[in-house]
C-alpha cells in the first residue's frame, strides 16, 4: 500500500512554489534578462526538489507535466483559445470606443517586443500552472478527492491574485472566472498542458494590445476607462469556459475517432481525453 505523504509537507512544498514565484522578481530589475533567465531554472529546479525529496514523487512530471501524448497538441489548442477569448474583449473595447486606433508601431518595435512577450508569458503561465493546477492536482488525484479539485485550485489562483492586484472584488471575480475554466481543463484532461495554453495565450494577447509599458502593437489613443468595460471583460472572459468544453468534446470524439490520438498516461492506466 502506497504511504500517504502528510498534508503538512504538501503545504509546504506550495508554500515554498508561491513564495519563489510571487517573491523573487521583486528582487531585480524587470529589465535584466540574465536574472529572469536564471529565475525560471531556479523554479524548475526548486519544483523537483520538492516534487522529488520533499514529497517523494517521481519528479516535477508528477506536477502536471507529463509530455504524454498528445500533450503538445492540447497546448497548441489552448493557446489558440484563449488568445481569440481575449482578441474578442478587446474587439469588443474598441467597437464600444473603450480606445481609438491611430496606427500600427514601427516592425523594429513590433517583432522584439512580440519575442519576447511569447517568451515572458510561456514562463509566467507554467510556473503559476505548475504551482496551483499542477501541483494540486497531483495532491488531490492521490487522495482520490479529485470531485474537489476545481473548486480548490479555482480559490487558491484567486487568492494568488492578491500578489499582483491587492484585493479588488472585480479583480477577484476575473480571477475566479479564469481559475475556473484553468481548473476544469486539467481535471478533463489530467496535464495543465492545455490550461497553460489557454493561460499563455490570453496573456500573449494582452501583450499584443499593450505591450509592457503600455503599449502594443497598435497606437491606442483616447483610452477611456469606465465600469461597463469591466464587465464586458468579466462576460467575454467567462465564455472561455464554454469553448474549452465545446473543445474537448471534439477532441473526445476525435479520439474515440482514430484511437491513441489524445490518449495520456495517469499512473499505470491510459486514458482517452478528456
Amino acid at each position: 500500500m502506497e504511504k500517504k505523504t502528510p498534508l503538512a509537507l504538501w503545504i509546504l512544498g506550495f508554500l515554498l512554489l508561491s513564495l519563489y514565484v510571487n517573491l523573487v522578481p521583486r528582487f531585480f530589475d524587470a529589465g535584466n534578462v540574465p536574472l529572469w533567465f536564471l529565475y525560471w531554472a531556479g523554479f524548475f529546479v526548486l519544483a523537483f526538489v520538492v516534487s522529488k525529496y520533499v514529497l517523494k514523487l517521481e519528479g516535477i512530471k508528477s506536477l502536471g507535466v507529463r509530455r504524454h501524448r498528445g500533450w503538445l497538441q492540447n497546448l497548441g489548442i489552448g493557446f489558440f483559445v484563449g488568445f481569440l477569448v481575449y482578441a474578442l474583449k478587446y474587439l469588443t473595447y474598441y467597437e464600444l470606443g473603450k480606445f481609438e486606433v491611430v496606427g500600427l508601431m514601427e516592425p523594429s518595435f513590433i517583432l522584439p517586443m512580440l519575442a519576447q512577450a511569447l517568451l515572458a508569458m510561456f514562463f509566467s503561465s507554467i510556473l503559476n500552472d505548475i504551482t496551483i493546477r499542477g501541483y494540486w492536482y497531483s495532491f488531490f488525484q492521490r487522495r482520490r478527492l479529485l470531485a474537489w479539485y476545481v473548486f480548490a485550485a479555482t480559490m487558491l489562483y484567486t487568492m494568488d491574485d492578491f500578489w499582483n492586484e491587492g484585493i479588488d472584488f472585480l479583480n477577484l471575480l476575473f480571477s475566479a472566472i479564469l481559475g475556473l475554466a484553468f481548473a476544469y481543463t486539467v481535471l478533463r484532461t489530467g496535464s495543465i498542458w492545455m490550461s497553460l495554453g489557454l493561460h499563455w495565450g490570453g496573456n500573449m494577447m494582452y501583450r499584443v494590445m499593450y505591450g509592457f509599458s503600455g503599449q502594443g502593437v497598435w497606437q491606442l489613443e483616447n483610452v477611456q476607462e469606465s465600469p461597463l468595460y469591466d464587465y464586458v471583460s468579466l462576460t467575454i472572459t467567462a465564455l472561455m469556459l464554454p469553448a474549452v468544453y465545446l473543445v474537448l468534446k471534439i477532441v473526445s470524439r476525435y479520439a474515440h475517432a482514430e484511437p491513441g490520438i489524445a490518449q495520456q498516461e495517469v499512473g499505470q492506466k491510459k486514458v482517452v481525453a478528456p
